[in-house]
């Protein structure tokens, strides 16, 4: 009966799996007339590549910065709708729902919300007198990279929030009371009984959702396209550029390779601290 599972399994998952990384140590393209192997010049490549070291500091950024800030943030509203404040069911729905807009949709609202001409960003930031003239924010380096910094962010919050808040709801109620009852107000509950308790589930959550956005390539495709500079170019958009605007399958291939090694690499450290907290 397992068969047929393990069947597709296979053709979809794992054979695409090997043959990438099979093809990271070919010369692959459709626009050459054959296949050799040329062994580890694509890795050598990449190594001394400056483009290359680039997409890697942008990727580290860009994702580290939008799982740390949308964790927080996420972790604090849960605390708030944890509190018994007055329709919490409420907001709670209405925080998810941001969760569920398509990323397509979230880079035009984006686009329009940082548009230098008639964005809301700007007009805000004027009229407080934060901003004297329009900012170009998708045209300009650091003003680019903080445009896809507040879109992961604001997307990621939703599914912090609701785990969090589910990990909130399993700490024992008595807990909670005997700390309070000792004389611990809220800030030191948080920081000595809360956090020490979720600490697991929040390097787990931080893990899932920094995987997740590092797959993304929609928000900076439809809004920079990697610029200026490659400033917000990640490492799944140089990957497709690689393949499918440079034709070269073997050398993205090979990025894809080093990504799944760094990935297992994290996936290993994760499981291994957490062990170490279990224990």
């Amino acid at each position: 009966m397992m068969v047929p599972a393990m069947a597709i399994m296979g053709g979809l998952v794992l054979f695409p799996l090997f043959n990438g990384i099979r093809m990271s140590f070919t010369n692959a393209s459709p626009l050459k007339p054959d296949t050799h192997w040329v062994g580890l010049e694509n890795f050598a490549y990449l190594f001394e590549d400056r483009e290359f070291g680039e997409v890697i500091y942008n990727s580290v950024f860009i994702i580290g910065s939008s799982t740390i800030l949308s964790l927080v943030i996420g972790f604090a509203i849960a605390l708030l709708l944890n509190s018994g404040i007055r329709g919490a069911g409420f907001f709670r729905a209405a925080i998810f729902q941001v969760w569920i807009v398509p990323w397509i949709v979230i880079a035009i609202l984006w686009g329009w919300l940082y548009n230098s001409d008639f964005g809301l960003i700007n007009h805000i930031l004027m009229q407080l007198g934060i901003l004297r003239e329009p900012v170009n924010w998708l045209f300009n380096e650091i003003p680019a990279q903080i445009t896809i910094i507040t879109g992961y962010t604001w997307r990621s919050i939703p599914f912090m929030m609701v785990v969090s808040l589910a990990a909130l709801q399993s700490i024992p109620k008595e807990i909670m009371e005997a700390a309070s009852i000792d004389g611990a107000g809220f800030f030191r509950r948080v920081v000595y009984i809360i956090i020490p308790l979720m600490r697991n589930i929040l390097m787990v959550l931080a893990l899932v959702q920094a995987v997740r956005l590092i797959q993304d390539m929609t928000l900076p495709w439809v809004l920079t396209h990697g610029g200026p500079i490659n400033s917000t170019m990640t490492i799944s958009m140089y990957t497709f550029k690689l393949a499918f605007d440079s034709w070269d399958f073997g050398l993205a291939s090979a990025v894809g390779t080093l990504w799944l090694f760094v990935l297992i690499l994290l996936a290993a450290i994760s499981m291994r601290t957490l062990s170490r907290n279990t224990n």
